[in-house]
């Protein structure tokens, strides 16, 4: 694949995921998924801006820059990264939420995986560099979404009667 046809589906990707995460937190009833929530959304954003910069430069014939993007997430409390305990008390029902959390890990996997392909594929040791840590950076966000959906799914599973008992 060749580097404008790959930028071209990293930046769909990141608006994807963008308006993923300000849906969620628009909907959320959790103030502490709204705020992470709302803080994807801008990592997203971040990725895209930059994926925009060097797809322009690319257009222009120009140099591309790699911009260095720093490691920003980070989730106080490692078992629940996004919902309050207080969430979890009150999971009846939550089929959006659950449903987003879902839909999320799908997307983080895909781009994570997407971007280590790209890394793995170009012999430019700097866009190899910054598709690995794009990589690295939505590996974090897989792993966040996915400590929640563990941490949440046997009370929704219990709260939601899914089980035969």
């Amino acid at each position: 694949m060749d580097l404008k046809t790959a930028l071209e589906k990293a930046m769909k990707a990141e608006i994807e995921g963008r308006e993923l995460y300000k849906v969620a937190a628009e909907r959320s009833e959790d103030d502490q998924a709204k705020e992470v929530f709302t803080f994807l959304a801008r990592e997203e954003d971040s990725h895209l801006e930059a994926l925009m910069g060097m797809y322009r430069s690319l257009i222009k014939e120009e140099d591309i820059h790699m911009p260095r993007l720093k490691r920003l997430v980070s989730f106080e409390n490692a078992q629940s990264p996004i919902f309050s305990e207080d969430f979890k008390k009150r999971l009846k029902g939550k089929h959006f939420e659950m449903s987003a959390l879902s839909i999320a890990m799908k997307l983080e996997q895909d781009s994570f995986q997407y971007y280590k392909k790209m890394a793995d594929e170009t012999e430019k040791s700097g866009l190899r560099e910054f598709f690995l840590n794009l990589s690295d950076w939505e590996k974090d966000h897989y792993n966040a979404i996915h400590r929640e959906i563990a941490f949440l799914e046997d009370e929704y599973f219990t709260d939601n009667n899914f089980a035969p008992f």
